[in-house]
């Protein structure tokens, strides 16, 4: 089924969208509480927010592909992260604004009690050059319908065509908007819109990297908001080096924005995740003093493809609860996925035996080094470690390895370890340390692992289920406001 990277998206497509999607269900690797889209590849959570009981889950979806083509939204419901109504493929490039990707964006509840849709059209001119478009859009679930409005063109005299990912926020009664840019001699920049009443204007740009140059060539994924009365920021940094090196790591700043949005730097740039399987976190745009965050599990700068994955690629983090503590932010997963435990797994001999993928490993009172194995019954394993002061995750001797895009030893040297939680599913784990201190997302590719093997203490191994899912293999109309 493999289309041209620009080809538009209809109801013609629905009988082979629905092949590639029961080809992902049935492999291996798919994980089962971690959402992706109905086929092909995954990437950004989008629009994230919560209106009339419901969580909307928006993602980048590449439905057709296992690589970033023919980019869409796909669209998740909930209203308890545990069950799931697959609502369908939502935008879609469909105008001369947005023709070559719907790229990523945002989403808030306007004073009408609608769910306000902001995202990035992507233009190319040829191989190199390109545009960039900032939309409205408005979602009706009942008719399947998203209606797209033109708001800006990038200001190509001061940024490349890389300019993407609005993010819009309220202040002061105000509405304000954050972009990821670069710049015409490429330097990373976040760009600030402000809306008048009538339309956006270009505001200013900031130097998000003030104080702590980081050498990026490009920003985007842009976040803001606030938690226990403080303001945070986050956004991706890229820089040219290798993966191994950290070139797409997320950081964010504690900021105090003022009347006339200047940036006051609380904090240094801090990594939100420490693995390299992290990328385009976002928050619930209204939850309150709940901030709930998604981030994509994996990377634009890595890209491994196990022979098995042939129609679908990638997946989203678990929902996870910010707080702050110690004046940094911490992060674990919600509560609600407690709903997942089935059963306490007893192990013999330090060696615990798990079904369909799937396990929770929770160890506290850690004063000892140790080792965790994973593995199946080839032997074939991912090792985490804790030895001489040193952290380490070690995918060198998993089914299917990627030096380039796995690299095999993430080194993550003393993180002072005293309790970890780890969430297993099929081919992707979340590690969080020290209750929330640290996390760490990381791709592993096994197949069929079912055994956990330790040396650690006071730890405690759970049975995991899956989450329920509702599918709906629809393609919304979309049309462009007045026509």
């Amino acid at each position: 089924m493999q289309k041209e990277k620009y080809s538009l998206i209809s109801n013609n497509d629905l009988e082979d969208i629905q092949k590639w999607h029961d080809k992902k269900q049935s492999d291996w690797y798919n994980n089962q509480f971690h959402l992706a889209g109905y086929s092909g590849s995954t990437n950004d959570p989008n629009g994230l927010t919560y209106h009339k009981g419901k969580y909307y889950i928006f993602m980048q979806s590449c439905p057709f592909s296992i690589q970033h083509f023919n980019k869409s939204w796909a669209l998740y419901t909930t209203s308890d992260f545990i069950n799931y109504n697959y609502e369908g493929l939502t935008l879609i490039p469909s105008t001369k604004y947005d023709i070559n990707g719907v790229f990523s964006g945002s989403a808030r509840i306007n004073e009408n009690d609608e769910i306000e849709i902001y995202y990035t059209g992507n233009i190319k001119f040829n191989d190199v050059d390109r545009t960039a478009y900032t939309l409205k859009a408005f979602i009706d679930l009942k008719e399947k319908l998203v209606t797209k409005e033109l708001l800006f063109e990038a200001d190509l005299t001061k940024y490349t065509g890389h300019y993407r990912d609005p993010i819009v926020f309220e202040k002061n009664n105000e509405l304000y908007m954050l972009n990821g840019a670069q710049t015409k001699d490429l330097k990373a920049m976040l760009n600030v819109y402000k809306f008048n009443g009538s339309n956006w204007e270009n505001y200013k740009d900031v130097k998000f990297d003030e104080g702590d140059e980081q050498n990026a060539y490009m920003l985007e994924c842009p976040n803001y908001f606030k938690l226990d009365g403080r303001e945070y920021v986050f956004a991706c940094l890229e820089q040219d080096a290798p993966l191994k090196d950290g070139s797409h790591y997320v950081k964010y700043r504690e900021v105090e924005i003022d009347n006339n949005i200047n940036f006051i730097y609380k904090t240094s740039l801090l990594k939100i995740d420490l693995g390299f399987d992290f990328y385009a976190p976002q928050v619930f745009s209204n939850t309150g003093e709940r901030v709930i965050m998604l981030g994509w599990l994996g990377n634009s700068k890595s890209n491994p493809f196990p022979p098995e994955l042939t129609t679908w690629s990638n997946q989203l983090t678990v929902p996870r609860d910010l707080f702050v503590k110690n004046n940094k932010l911490y992060q674990l997963p919600i509560k609600e996925l407690d709903e997942l435990r089935v059963n306490e797994i007893k192990g013999f001999e330090n060696v615990y035996a798990y079904d369909n993928g799937l396990a929770e490993i929770c160890a506290s009172d850690i004063n000892n080094e140790f080792e965790i194995l994973i593995k199946n019954e080839e032997n074939e394993n991912i090792k985490i470690s804790n030895i001489d002061n040193k952290f380490i995750i070690d995918r060198s001797e998993a089914t299917f390895k990627d030096e380039e895009n796995l690299p095999p030893l993430i080194n993550l040297e003393d993180l002072n370890v005293k309790s970890i939680r780890i969430l297993v599913d099929r081919s992707v784990m979340e590690i969080f340390i020290n209750e929330g201190e640290h996390a760490v997302s990381v791709r592993f590719y096994i197949n069929e692992h079912n055994k956990i093997l330790t040396n650690l203490k006071n730890v405690k191994i759970n049975q995991l289920k899956g989450y329920s899912y509702n599918w709906n293999n629809i393609i919304f109309k979309n049309e462009i406001k007045g026509q």
